[in-house]
Parts: C-alpha cells; sequence; structure tokens
C-alpha cells in the first residue's frame, strides 16, 4: 500500500510520455491513423496552426466517433477529413510538477483520459490513465493473505 501512496504522490513528470508523436491539423485522419499505427499510441498531439493558436489532439475514440461511425447524417470519409476537423480542442494541459491524484482527478472531472504536460507554451509530455495503470502493474504484489 505503501507503494501506491508514494506513486499517487509522485509528480506527472515521472510517468507522462515523453516521446510522444505531433502531427499538424492539415494531416488527413488516414494519414494520423498510419501514425497511430507506426507508433503504437492512441492519440497524437495536434500542433497550433500558428501563435495565436493552442494544441490539440486526435485520439482513436475522436476517428472512431466522428469519421467511421458519426452519425445517419453524416458522411465523412478519412482520406480527405483532415485532423483539425475532428480534434479535440483545447487540450487541458497541466505543469509537470502536479501530482499523479491530482491529475486522475482531473482527468475524471473532465471526462478526459489524456493530459498534455506543457511547460511555458511547449508540450514536454502527454499523460494518460494508461501510463499510471501500467505504473500500479509494476509495483511489486503484495498479498496479505500468502502463507509463508
Amino acid at each position: 500500500m505503501d507503494q501506491l501512496i508514494t506513486l499517487r504522490t509522485l509528480p506527472v513528470s515521472a510517468l507522462m510520455q515523453k516521446n510522444f508523436q505531433v502531427i499538424k491539423g492539415s494531416c488527413t485522419v488516414a494519414e494520423a491513423l498510419q501514425i497511430m499505427k507506426k507508433s503504437n499510441e492512441s492519440g497524437l498531439v495536434v500542433e497550433p496552426r500558428n501563435e495565436d493558436d493552442c494544441y490539440g489532439i486526435v485520439t482513436e475514440k475522436d476517428i472512431l466517433e466522428k469519421v467511421i461511425d458519426p452519425g445517419e447524417d453524416i458522411h465523412r470519409d478519412p482520406w480527405n477529413t483532415p485532423v483539425f476537423q475532428i480534434m479535440s480542442k483545447p487540450v487541458i494541459s497541466i505543469n509537470p510538477g502536479l501530482r499523479v491524484k491530482y491529475a486522475l482527478r482531473l482527468m475524471k472531472r473532465t471526462n478526459v483520459r489524456r493530459l498534455t504536460v506543457m511547460e511555458g507554451n511547449k508540450v514536454i509530455g502527454v499523460l494518460n490513465m494508461t501510463d499510471v495503470l501500467h505504473a500500479v502493474e509494476e509495483l511489486p504484489v503484495h498479498d496479505n493473505n500468502i502463507a509463508l
């Protein structure tokens, strides 16, 4: 239990993905899917178009809900739909020093699965729920019911 408490109080910089993929909003959804496949990621950071713009994010969920099955009267195809039409924007960003437990609470309150980690105006990492779950999986097994 102590390891779990320690994990919850770590700064998000300890668990965030530092090697994340960035894509231009003008790229097509098909191109985004190819990048996701090659990098084995479920979401991509979308760079701002200019200095007055903000970052976005495109996820597998965005693609499934807004392109693959967007509804009865909406027709989009991944080869002609630019990412900026379906991405989530603005992203919810956090500071690298924020504790993991507060990042998880923010994800829950805002109903998102990933947060961008920003230093100034630059994305330096991405934290998603899976990153936290993988960290929990790495904790040593602790079972009070094991007889020695």
